[in-house]
């Protein structure tokens, strides 16, 4: 249940938002999405886009009109420059989106709602953001930026994972 009440209008809504933007096809994001909304009774993702009326219940970008990268980036306070990527062309078939989940948190152990609640992770989300790492090292993965929320779990499980699969020399925004 929290998955699909938590992690989908949130976390997997907004990675959708952001691929939208950036033009990345997402098929596998689609079919769980579309799986997703019916089992919790909202329309987010019609005809392959963050269009339906519900998706103004969701944290994607497109909920609050953005649909640019330029807009993106204004709304995230991001100043252009070198390291921002441009957005991929479908002719360029050599990238891969990773999306990773942050770890367990303190609330989670305690069957809280976390919601958008700025909470650390637990000993075991530590270990799971390990563990993150050393599967996208062993994958071979190096990455040339990463988002992250605000939230400490977030941000922590990501700087965990980039340190453990040896990922140093790209922005996070």
């Amino acid at each position: 249940y929290r998955y699909l009440a938590e992690d989908v209008p949130t976390g997997m809504c907004f990675n959708r938002g952001l691929g939208e933007i950036l033009g990345v096809p997402m098929p596998m994001t689609d079919k769980v999405l579309g799986w997703a909304q019916d089992c919790i009774g909202l329309k987010i993702l019609e005809d392959g886009k963050m269009c339906g009326p519900d998706v103004v219940k969701t944290r994607a970008p497109q909920a609050t009109g953005i649909s640019t990268l330029a807009d993106f980036m204004t709304a995230a306070r991001i100043e252009a420059s070198g390291s921002v990527p441009k957005p991929l062309a479908v002719e360029s078939p050599n990238f891969k989106v990773v999306f990773l989940r942050h770890g367990e948190s303190v609330w989670n152990v305690a069957n809280i709602f976390t919601g958008w609640a700025d909470v650390d992770l637990s000993p075991a989300g530590e270990a799971e953001a390990v563990e993150a790492g050393k599967c996208l090292k062993e994958k071979g993965f190096k990455f040339d930026v990463v988002f992250t929320s605000l939230l400490r779990r977030s941000i922590k499980t990501a700087w965990t994972a980039l340190m453990h699969s040896d990922n140093y020399s790209m922005p996070i925004i």
